[in-house]
């Protein structure tokens, strides 16, 4: 990933280490050094700092005194709790989905699906989780309810590591985990809130058995 600057440096730079650290060229346990992370982008160590402390918020850094910035790992017990939060809410949002999306909500939604077909059958995993992202905010915007949309926000940088962590040990199973979501939008195309749901809840029960 090249890094660019634009909008607020700090938010530039956190999202350019969060990249990292989802893809694992950053590992669990590894510490991120202000001054390295400066030099190699030409910024002052200042929205570096900065940068770290929003990795922290969610999660993905832990600031330790007198080490820094420290990655932090993803326990079972960590990744069984959030699949289990998931469950509730994309169920949800499923839900909402189907009975409150415009029509060009689902040729959003759709436009995603298809990106996720054409990743899977080029075996692009990091295209792949881009476009599964892209589709599952897309139905949670869909859905309309502001406030599950900012609990999901918080839970998004979680959401990505394990996301891709499953995606990079599925192998040629892809094509396979890319049928279940292009079911998932056929029903969400046809405003089948029951069957979007269950379709929805056996994806992330799939999920789960990948980490």
């Amino acid at each position: 990933m090249s890094f660019k600057v634009s909008g607020s440096l700090a938010e530039q730079i956190a999202g350019h280490l969060q990249d990292r650290i989802i893809r694992l060229e950053i590992k669990p346990g590894e510490r991120i050094r202000e001054l390295s992370v400066s030099e190699e982008l030409e910024v002052s160590r200042s929205p570096v700092r900065e940068a770290l402390r929003i990795l922290e918020k969610y999660r993905m850094v832990e600031i330790v005194p007198r080490r820094g910035a420290v990655v932090t790992g993803l326990t079972p017990e960590f990744i069984r709790d959030l699949y289990d939060v998931l469950m509730e809410l994309l169920g949800y949002t499923a839900r909402k989905c189907t009975g409150n999306a415009t029509q060009e909500d689902l040729a959003i939604i759709d436009e995603a699906a298809q990106r996720i077909l054409a990743c899977s059958k080029k075996l692009d995993i990091y295209g792949y989780y881009q476009a599964v992202i892209e589709f599952g905010l897309s139905c949670i915007r869909a859905a309309g309810n502001r406030l599950a949309e900012q609990i999901i926000s918080e839970l998004l940088p979680s959401i990505r590591r394990i996301m891709y962590r499953s995606f990079a040990t599925m192998g040629d199973n892809l094509i396979a985990d890319a049928e279940i979501i292009i079911a998932g939008n056929r029903y969400v195309q046809e405003r089948n809130g029951e069957m979007a749901e269950k379709t929805l809840r056996d994806y992330i029960s799939k999920l789960q058995s990948y980490v």
